[in-house]
């Protein structure tokens, strides 16, 4: 199985290395077909809502630049990491300009879905999202809007197994370890 995780992390945050280095060595215990892409140092426009990837181009965003690349691997993997500082419940700006981008992945047309008007996805492909975010002290509204955050990502790209783990600087490693493999597990039952 394929896993993309989408770095959203500055290269100077310190914890965030120490965090992907755990989340890497599990999906290869695991035997994933890992691809890691730092987003911090790549080419990536805003969306600007021109709605061309939905009517135009279906498929693929009007606007070149290195998203191109992210979404083939966007696309073919599995599982999805989205590894975030979280800034005031949410994504970094890097990493949201990113997911802004996957509107791609979507249809023209609108369905009803558990009470709510969406677009049905493109691909049939199975998807499985987790959302890391880190925190530099405990703030639990922050968490608690982060944790809704992915949920409500995961419902507009229609995954089947959502997951958001928060680190707060200076926690045990080990506890943060321990709930990302409790979410590995789940993904692979779900197989």
């Amino acid at each position: 199985m394929k896993a993309l995780i989408l770095n959203g992390c500055k290269s100077d945050h310190d914890e965030s290395a120490l965090v992907l280095d755990l989340i890497l060595k599990e999906l290869e215990i695991l035997k994933w077909d890992i691809t890691s892409i730092s987003l911090e140092d790549k080419d990536i426009n805003f969306c600007v809502g021109c709605y061309g990837c939905l009517v135009q181009t279906p498929g693929k965003c009007l606007i070149k630049d290195d998203e191109e690349i992210i979404m083939k691997h966007y696309v073919q993997s599995d599982l999805l990491i989205y590894l975030s500082p979280i800034i005031f419940g949410g994504y970094s700006s890097i990493l949201k300009k990113a997911i802004d981008r996957k509107i791609s992945i979507l249809l023209t047309k609108m369905v009803k879905r558990n009470g709510e008007t969406r677009h049905p996805r493109r691909y049939k492909k199975k998807q499985y999202l987790l959302g890391i975010g880190l925190l530099d002290t405990h703030d639990s509204k922050k968490e608690d809007i982060f944790k809704s955050l992915v949920a409500r990502n995961a419902l507009n790209m229609w995954a089947v197994f959502q997951r958001a783990i928060i680190h707060s600087k200076g926690e045990n490693l080990l506890e943060f370890r321990d709930n990302l493999n409790k979410a590995l597990r789940e993904v692979e039952t779900i197989q």
